[in-house]
């Protein structure tokens, strides 16, 4: 199941039906108990959302909710001998990641390399493995710091790995945000469906509007560069930037507002990354959840720029490294990662010596240098990313498409940022710190907008492949 598809929304307007149910019960009879009840549902539904896709990947994850449960009370219980468990529960995690994720990566590099013939394995990639497992492995180290108790409640664990809203692709959510919530649970809200509904259908905007219209040119032009001019290369590459954007970006906005609705409250995971002035503040702004997790529990222990300047570029190389690998099982991801890697370098030497670029100048340069590194992000080789290059930076004829989709998508992100900063503005702020275009909606002209938003969103909604792109991740 998809949080984009149709059987998916009928079956969670159904679970909230009964949860609504519930919370009408509970303020009724004031007997306690029924928050309780809802929190067993959605872990059903959880398992249930899992399993509709392979029965094996609810296997998956239920083993890794396992091993990380355990350890955590086993780190607590023999805290003289804690660091045991946590290497042991960490490496049992690792491995399992690796095995699904990496395994035929590396026989294919093998076979490549000392021109072998060693057959790949038909092995399945679990969904969502490389969110859950960072999930769990956060959670071991956090209990191991003694930044909080590890969790005795198996139910209340199990929802921390394997709710449905996150599991899929993200955010990677950090156990200090999720189990307080989860233990001073009060099930849904009237303004907790409100905004999250709207953050739901703000994102499902972005996914099946935006993002899946580009993907079909995309997908196009990166098929065959060769075909297309060089003006439309360009703009290939530029609409990947956007597609990629808006594709997970409205996931996490889909999770997020869903998770609202059922009565969690988590931390965006965006804050307008392309207008980000340098490397650092690019992935301070993009996928958050995944860049702060690095931050956390690699690039600090490691000793992030506390060990000379050598160190501090070797850190960030292995972080960025980690980051590509981490993202998908092919060198193009790795190479990626390392040259990120580079550029982190080569900003950390350039702040050394305070140079100053002014924003107007910092922040299209940004932006350019990001989307050539998603040229090699989306490409499906070194061939085709040469392929892209090529026909980007050579004049010839060929197919001319100027997309009509990718200015409509140019326009929304433009505006949505301004409104972004009307609204920060207005609340005596100088930065930004996430966006949603939440409305009062007991007024009826805010109604009639939301409705007018749903509307568009049904009839120009792309319904061909509708796949989240980080869901392979």
């Amino acid at each position: 199941m998809s949080l984009n598809g149709f059987k998916f929304l009928v079956l969670f307007i159904a679970l909230f039906l009964v949860l609504f149910f519930l919370q009408i019960l509970r303020k009724f009879t004031h007997k306690k108990g029924f928050e309780r009840a809802q929190i067993w549902l959605l872990l059903l539904f959880s398992f249930y959302f899992v399993a509709a896709s392979d029965i094996r990947f609810l296997i998956s994850i239920i083993v890794t909710a396992a091993i990380s449960y355990s350890c955590g009370i086993l780190i607590k219980k023999y805290s003289d001998n804690g660091s045991i468990f946590l290497i042991g529960g960490g490496v049992a995690l690792i491995c399992i990641l690796g095995y699904f994720k990496y395994t035929n990566f590396f026989i294919e590099s093998i076979d490549s390399v000392f021109n072998l013939d060693f057959a790949t394995r038909d092995i399945i990639l679990p969904l969502g493995i490389s969110f859950y497992t960072f999930s769990a492995l956060a959670y071991l180290i956090d209990v191991y710091r003694g930044d909080y108790e590890p969790e005795k409640n198996v139910i209340n664990f199990f929802m921390y790995i394997c709710f449905f809203s996150k599991v899929t692709a993200g955010p990677i959510v950090r156990g200090k945000e999720f189990f307080p919530q989860v233990h001073d649970y009060k099930g849904i809200s009237k303004s907790g469906f409100e905004e999250g509904i709207q953050i739901f259908c703000f994102g499902l905007f972005k996914k099946m509007v935006i993002a899946d219209h580009l993907g079909v040119f995309v997908d196009d032009v990166f098929h065959a560069p060769v075909a297309f001019n060089t003006g439309t290369v360009i703009w290939a590459a530029l609409s990947y930037s956007l597609q990629i954007y808006f594709d997970f970006s409205g996931y996490s906005d889909m999770a997020i507002g869903l998770s609202k609705i059922c009565g969690f409250d988590f931390s965006a995971n965006f804050n307008l990354p392309y207008i980000a002035t340098d490397v650092s503040d690019f992935w301070k702004r993009w996928h958050i959840s995944l860049s702060s997790w690095l931050k956390d529990y690699l690039y600090i222990p490691l000793g992030g720029s506390r060990k000379g300047e050598t160190r501090t570029y070797l850190n960030l190389l292995i972080v960025m490294f980690v980051s590509g690998l981490w993202h998908g099982a092919g060198w193009t991801f790795i190479l990626w990662g390392v040259l990120y890697g580079v550029w982190n370098c080569i900003h950390q030497a350039l702040n050394k010596h305070s140079l100053i670029v002014p924003k107007a100048i910092a922040v299209p340069c940004t932006f350019v240098i990001v989307s050539l590194l998603w040229v090699i992000f989306r490409a499906t080789s070194f061939g085709n990313a040469a392929a892209m290059f090529k026909g980007m930076f050579t004049a010839h004829t060929g197919i001319s498409q100027p997309y009509t989709w990718t200015f409509f998508a140019v326009a929304v992100l433009v505006i949505a940022e301004i409104m972004a900063w009307r609204k920060a503005k207005k609340a005596g702020i100088t930065e930004v710190n996430g966006y949603y275009p939440v409305m009062n909606l007991s007024k009826f002209w805010n109604l009639i907008i939301f409705f007018t938003f749903i509307g568009l969103t049904i009839i120009l909604g792309y319904y061909g492949n509708t796949a989240f792109i980080y869901g392979k991740f």
